[in-house]
């Protein structure tokens, strides 16, 4: 990266860098692509994309539907502060237009 580029970016980016740390910069942006130029150089065309470092997967269970006993959902309704039926009753949250 050189001096007028880093500049340029900083503009773009809104960021004020003073003239004594530009050279700073500079030493440290150069450093980091570098970092980056080593990622490129292995050939990776052959390799088949991944999602995940590990053969690991989610097993997922078939979601069925069981009634609750009658005393689990008493014992529920009856702890609520106020019912209506067998639901729960609230204040309204959401005006709707």
């Amino acid at each position: 990266m050189t001096k007028e580029e880093l500049e340029t970016t900083a503009f773009l980016a809104r960021i004020a860098i003073g003239e004594d740390e530009k050279d700073k910069y500079l030493k440290d942006l150069n450093q980091m692509m570098s970092y980056i130029e080593v990622l490129q150089e292995p050939d990776v065309s052959s390799l088949k994309p991944t999602t995940h470092v590990t053969k690991l997967r989610n097993v997922w269970r078939d979601d069925i539907v069981k009634p609750s006993p009658k005393e689990t959902v008493e014992s529920l309704l009856n702890a609520a502060p106020d019912k209506e039926g067998n639901f729960y009753k609230i204040k309204k949250v959401i005006e709707a237009q």
